[in-house]
């Protein structure tokens, strides 16, 4: 699964047993929502 840093937006592949961003070192991290396309009617 993997997560994105909310402040600097990099995507981090795994988190081992620390809770901050490899790349700025914040500690606000979410997981990334899968993209998914849907097919909406217009009637």
């Amino acid at each position: 699964m993997a997560y994105v840093c909310v402040h600097c937006g990099k995507k981090i592949k795994q988190l081992d047993n620390f809770i901050r961003c490899q790349y700025c070192g914040s500690r606000v991290i979410v997981k990334s929502r899968p993209n998914l396309s849907r097919e909406v009617k217009t009637d």
